[in-house]
Protein backbone atom coordinates (compact mmCIF):
# COMPACT_ATOMS: atom_id res chain seq x y z
CA UNK A 1 0.00 0.00 0.00
CA UNK A 2 2.76 2.32 0.71
CA UNK A 3 4.78 1.69 -2.41
CA UNK A 4 1.39 2.36 -4.36
CA UNK A 5 1.15 5.92 -2.57
CA UNK A 6 4.45 6.72 -3.33
CA UNK A 7 4.13 6.07 -6.83
CA UNK A 8 0.42 7.66 -7.36
CA UNK A 9 2.26 11.18 -5.58
CA UNK A 10 5.54 10.77 -8.05
CA UNK A 11 2.58 11.07 -10.90
CA UNK A 12 0.93 13.78 -9.84
CA UNK A 13 4.28 15.78 -9.60
CA UNK A 14 5.04 14.77 -12.95
CA UNK A 15 1.55 15.99 -14.14
CA UNK A 16 2.10 18.93 -12.02
CA UNK A 17 5.35 19.83 -13.81
CA UNK A 18 4.48 19.31 -17.24
CA UNK A 19 1.77 21.39 -16.84
CA UNK A 20 4.04 24.77 -15.86
CA UNK A 21 6.71 24.16 -18.01
CA UNK A 22 4.64 25.59 -20.82
CA UNK A 23 2.76 28.60 -21.33
CA UNK A 24 1.12 29.72 -24.33
CA UNK A 25 0.47 33.49 -24.02
CA UNK A 26 -2.68 33.37 -26.03
CA UNK A 27 -3.74 30.83 -24.15
CA UNK A 28 -3.48 32.32 -20.97
CA UNK A 29 -4.73 35.58 -21.88
CA UNK A 30 -8.52 35.64 -22.22
CA UNK A 31 -9.02 36.83 -25.96
CA UNK A 32 -11.55 39.14 -27.26
CA UNK A 33 -13.37 38.92 -30.13
CA UNK A 34 -14.77 35.66 -31.26
CA UNK A 35 -14.96 36.29 -34.87
CA UNK A 36 -11.46 38.77 -36.02
CA UNK A 37 -7.93 37.55 -34.86
CA UNK A 38 -7.49 37.75 -31.62
CA UNK A 39 -5.25 40.16 -29.99
CA UNK A 40 -3.95 41.06 -26.49
CA UNK A 41 -1.71 44.34 -25.68
CA UNK A 42 0.27 45.82 -22.69
CA UNK A 43 0.87 49.70 -21.99
CA UNK A 44 4.05 50.36 -21.13
CA UNK A 45 2.60 52.96 -17.96
CA UNK A 46 -0.45 53.98 -16.28
CA UNK A 47 0.26 57.52 -17.20
CA UNK A 48 1.34 59.64 -19.95
CA UNK A 49 2.30 63.43 -20.34
CA UNK A 50 0.35 65.45 -22.73
CA UNK A 51 1.87 65.86 -26.13
CA UNK A 52 4.16 62.97 -25.25
CA UNK A 53 3.43 59.06 -26.64
CA UNK A 54 2.56 56.32 -25.27
CA UNK A 55 4.17 52.85 -25.54
CA UNK A 56 2.92 49.00 -26.16
CA UNK A 57 3.45 45.76 -27.13
CA UNK A 58 1.07 43.77 -28.57
CA UNK A 59 0.33 39.76 -29.36
CA UNK A 60 -2.39 38.67 -32.03
CA UNK A 61 -3.01 35.94 -34.28
CA UNK A 62 -5.84 34.47 -36.38
CA UNK A 63 -6.60 30.61 -37.18
CA UNK A 64 -8.96 32.24 -39.73
CA UNK A 65 -8.19 34.88 -42.30
CA UNK A 66 -4.26 36.46 -42.79
CA UNK A 67 -4.19 39.46 -40.71
CA UNK A 68 -3.88 42.99 -42.27
CA UNK A 69 -3.16 45.56 -39.60
CA UNK A 70 -3.61 47.09 -36.34
CA UNK A 71 -5.11 50.36 -35.32
CA UNK A 72 -4.85 52.61 -32.18
CA UNK A 73 -7.76 54.02 -30.73
CA UNK A 74 -9.47 56.12 -28.16
CA UNK A 75 -11.80 58.15 -26.76
CA UNK A 76 -10.95 61.19 -24.10
CA UNK A 77 -12.90 61.90 -20.72
CA UNK A 78 -12.54 64.96 -18.43
CA UNK A 79 -12.77 65.39 -15.00
CA UNK A 80 -13.25 68.52 -13.22
CA UNK A 81 -13.01 69.03 -9.39
CA UNK A 82 -13.82 72.06 -7.56
CA UNK A 83 -13.81 73.13 -3.99
CA UNK A 84 -14.62 76.47 -2.61
CA UNK A 85 -14.71 77.03 1.33
CA UNK A 86 -16.02 79.83 3.16
CA UNK A 87 -13.92 81.23 6.22
CA UNK A 88 -16.31 82.54 7.91
CA UNK A 89 -18.57 79.64 8.80
CA UNK A 90 -18.80 76.17 8.54
CA UNK A 91 -19.78 75.91 4.31
CA UNK A 92 -17.65 74.22 1.80
CA UNK A 93 -18.87 73.46 -1.85
CA UNK A 94 -17.18 70.42 -3.10
CA UNK A 95 -17.91 68.60 -6.59
CA UNK A 96 -15.81 65.92 -8.87
CA UNK A 97 -17.62 65.18 -12.28
CA UNK A 98 -16.18 63.20 -14.98
CA UNK A 99 -17.75 63.19 -18.58
CA UNK A 100 -16.74 61.86 -21.92
CA UNK A 101 -15.55 64.89 -24.18
CA UNK A 102 -14.47 62.91 -27.01
CA UNK A 103 -15.84 59.26 -28.21
CA UNK A 104 -13.39 56.29 -29.75
CA UNK A 105 -11.23 57.52 -32.24
CA UNK A 106 -8.95 56.40 -34.37
CA UNK A 107 -5.35 57.33 -33.24
CA UNK A 108 -2.82 55.19 -35.38
CA UNK A 109 -2.10 52.49 -37.92
CA UNK A 110 0.45 49.50 -37.65
CA UNK A 111 1.12 47.35 -40.82
CA UNK A 112 1.18 43.78 -40.15
CA UNK A 113 4.57 41.62 -40.86
CA UNK A 114 5.36 38.26 -40.93
CA UNK A 115 8.39 38.86 -39.49
CA UNK A 116 6.48 39.48 -35.91
CA UNK A 117 5.84 36.13 -35.42
CA UNK A 118 7.16 34.59 -32.22
CA UNK A 119 7.47 30.39 -31.94
CA UNK A 120 7.05 30.80 -28.03
CA UNK A 121 4.62 32.84 -27.92
CA UNK A 122 2.57 31.08 -30.71
CA UNK A 123 1.34 34.58 -31.72
CA UNK A 124 2.78 37.61 -34.06
CA UNK A 125 4.06 40.52 -31.62
CA UNK A 126 5.40 43.70 -32.13
CA UNK A 127 6.50 46.90 -29.86
CA UNK A 128 5.35 50.37 -31.12
CA UNK A 129 3.58 53.72 -29.39
CA UNK A 130 0.89 56.08 -29.79
CA UNK A 131 0.67 59.93 -30.17
CA UNK A 132 -1.29 61.92 -27.00
CA UNK A 133 -2.47 65.14 -28.31
CA UNK A 134 -0.21 68.21 -26.21
CA UNK A 135 -3.96 70.10 -25.62
CA UNK A 136 -4.99 68.08 -23.18
CA UNK A 137 -2.12 69.07 -20.44
CA UNK A 138 -3.99 69.36 -16.82
CA UNK A 139 -5.06 72.71 -15.64
CA UNK A 140 -5.21 73.92 -11.78
CA UNK A 141 -5.79 76.85 -10.21
CA UNK A 142 -5.04 76.18 -6.02
CA UNK A 143 -5.71 78.51 -3.44
CA UNK A 144 -4.21 81.67 -5.04
CA UNK A 145 -2.64 84.18 -3.45
CA UNK A 146 -4.25 87.00 -5.56
CA UNK A 147 -8.24 86.75 -6.40
CA UNK A 148 -8.67 86.28 -10.17
CA UNK A 149 -12.97 86.97 -10.76
CA UNK A 150 -12.12 86.66 -14.68
CA UNK A 151 -11.02 82.91 -13.62
CA UNK A 152 -13.96 82.30 -10.72
CA UNK A 153 -16.39 83.04 -13.50
CA UNK A 154 -14.79 81.14 -16.87
CA UNK A 155 -14.25 78.18 -14.30
CA UNK A 156 -16.99 78.31 -12.03
CA UNK A 157 -19.96 79.78 -14.18
CA UNK A 158 -21.70 83.51 -14.37
CA UNK A 159 -23.91 83.18 -10.94
CA UNK A 160 -21.90 81.13 -8.78
CA UNK A 161 -19.75 83.60 -6.58
CA UNK A 162 -23.91 85.60 -5.98
CA UNK A 163 -25.08 81.77 -5.21
CA UNK A 164 -22.37 81.13 -3.11
CA UNK A 165 -22.94 84.86 -1.26
CA UNK A 166 -26.65 83.26 -0.89
CA UNK A 167 -26.06 80.00 0.53
CA UNK A 168 -23.63 81.62 3.03
CA UNK A 169 -26.00 83.97 4.30
CA UNK A 170 -28.42 81.59 5.45
CA UNK A 171 -26.19 80.26 7.81
CA UNK A 172 -24.82 83.74 9.32
CA UNK A 173 -25.55 84.40 12.86
CA UNK A 174 -25.61 87.25 15.19
CA UNK A 175 -21.89 86.75 16.61
CA UNK A 176 -20.71 86.30 12.32
CA UNK A 177 -22.40 89.37 11.64
CA UNK A 178 -21.43 91.11 14.66
CA UNK A 179 -17.40 90.14 14.26
CA UNK A 180 -17.02 90.11 10.24
CA UNK A 181 -18.77 93.58 9.78
CA UNK A 182 -17.00 95.42 12.53
CA UNK A 183 -13.25 93.98 10.95
CA UNK A 184 -14.41 95.13 7.81
CA UNK A 185 -15.10 98.58 9.02
CA UNK A 186 -18.78 98.95 8.17
CA UNK A 187 -19.56 100.10 11.51
CA UNK A 188 -17.54 100.86 14.77
CA UNK A 189 -19.60 98.90 17.25
CA UNK A 190 -22.57 96.52 17.46
CA UNK A 191 -24.69 97.83 20.28
CA UNK A 192 -28.31 99.16 18.00
CA UNK A 193 -28.16 95.52 17.37
CA UNK A 194 -27.75 93.64 20.12
CA UNK A 195 -30.10 92.85 22.99
CA UNK A 196 -30.08 90.06 25.31
CA UNK A 197 -31.73 87.41 27.32
CA UNK A 198 -30.94 84.47 29.62
CA UNK A 199 -31.40 80.94 29.16
CA UNK A 200 -31.91 79.57 32.74
CA UNK A 201 -31.55 75.76 31.47
CA UNK A 202 -28.07 76.55 30.69
CA UNK A 203 -27.05 77.97 34.21
CA UNK A 204 -28.72 79.27 37.11
CA UNK A 205 -25.72 81.66 36.80
CA UNK A 206 -26.70 84.94 35.51
CA UNK A 207 -23.47 85.79 33.81
CA UNK A 208 -23.09 82.17 32.74
CA UNK A 209 -27.20 81.97 31.32
CA UNK A 210 -26.94 85.27 29.34
CA UNK A 211 -27.01 85.34 25.92
CA UNK A 212 -27.00 87.96 23.35
CA UNK A 213 -28.95 88.25 19.89
CA UNK A 214 -30.30 90.43 17.20
CA UNK A 215 -33.24 92.44 18.95
CA UNK A 216 -36.95 90.13 18.50
CA UNK A 217 -40.11 91.58 17.87
CA UNK A 218 -43.47 90.05 19.83
CA UNK A 219 -43.87 86.87 17.81
CA UNK A 220 -39.46 86.24 18.81
CA UNK A 221 -38.65 87.27 15.23
CA UNK A 222 -35.76 89.52 14.25
CA UNK A 223 -37.31 92.91 13.74
CA UNK A 224 -37.50 94.21 10.49
CA UNK A 225 -35.55 96.91 10.44
CA UNK A 226 -32.55 94.99 12.11
CA UNK A 227 -32.56 92.57 8.61
CA UNK A 228 -32.97 95.34 6.47
CA UNK A 229 -29.53 96.79 7.60
CA UNK A 230 -27.85 93.85 7.80
CA UNK A 231 -29.02 92.96 4.27
CA UNK A 232 -27.50 96.26 3.11
CA UNK A 233 -24.13 95.66 4.64
CA UNK A 234 -24.16 92.26 2.82
CA UNK A 235 -24.74 93.54 -0.65
CA UNK A 236 -21.22 95.00 0.04
CA UNK A 237 -19.52 92.38 1.25
CA UNK A 238 -17.18 90.96 -1.63
CA UNK A 239 -17.22 87.03 -2.80
CA UNK A 240 -13.75 87.08 -1.91
CA UNK A 241 -13.98 88.33 1.80
CA UNK A 242 -16.07 84.96 2.38
CA UNK A 243 -13.28 83.12 1.11
CA UNK A 244 -10.35 84.43 2.49
CA UNK A 245 -8.40 82.29 4.94
CA UNK A 246 -6.10 82.55 7.81
CA UNK A 247 -2.94 82.59 5.65
CA UNK A 248 -3.69 85.34 3.41
CA UNK A 249 -5.17 82.67 0.13
CA UNK A 250 -8.08 82.10 -1.21
CA UNK A 251 -9.51 78.97 -0.28
CA UNK A 252 -11.08 77.97 -3.65
CA UNK A 253 -9.41 75.04 -5.95
CA UNK A 254 -10.34 74.30 -9.78
CA UNK A 255 -8.89 71.09 -11.11
CA UNK A 256 -9.01 69.82 -14.76
CA UNK A 257 -7.60 66.42 -15.98
CA UNK A 258 -7.64 64.14 -18.70
CA UNK A 259 -7.95 60.61 -19.21
CA UNK A 260 -7.87 58.13 -21.99
CA UNK A 261 -9.23 55.14 -22.84
CA UNK A 262 -7.80 53.33 -25.49
CA UNK A 263 -7.75 50.09 -26.74
CA UNK A 264 -5.64 48.27 -29.68
CA UNK A 265 -7.66 46.72 -32.97
CA UNK A 266 -6.46 44.14 -34.93
CA UNK A 267 -7.96 43.14 -38.69
CA UNK A 268 -7.96 40.40 -41.00
CA UNK A 269 -7.59 41.12 -44.63
CA UNK A 270 -11.71 40.88 -44.89
CA UNK A 271 -11.65 44.26 -42.59
CA UNK A 272 -13.29 42.06 -39.60
CA UNK A 273 -11.21 43.07 -36.16
CA UNK A 274 -11.14 42.42 -32.55
CA UNK A 275 -10.25 44.94 -29.78
CA UNK A 276 -7.90 44.37 -26.40
CA UNK A 277 -9.41 45.32 -23.48
CA UNK A 278 -9.68 49.21 -23.04
CA UNK A 279 -6.53 50.66 -21.12
CA UNK A 280 -7.15 53.82 -18.69
CA UNK A 281 -4.27 56.17 -19.00
CA UNK A 282 -3.96 59.61 -17.05
CA UNK A 283 -2.17 62.15 -18.94
CA UNK A 284 -0.51 64.59 -16.40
Amino acid sequence: MKKTIKIFAMAAMVLAFAACEKHDFIDENAITGAVGPEAYWEIESSAVKAGGTMGFTAQYYSSKEQIDHSEAWYSISETLDKTVNCSWLSHSEISSVKSKKRELQYISRYAHAEEYWSDSLHAYTFTDAFPVSGTLAPLSWVQPAEFDSTKMITYFGETYMQDFKDAVKEKMTFAIYKKKYIDLGFMEDFKQYTDSSYDWNVSPDSTVAKYYHFPLDENGNVQAWVMDSMNYYWEKVPFEELILNTEGKYDVTYKRNYSLDAELRVYDVKGTYSKTISKEIVIN
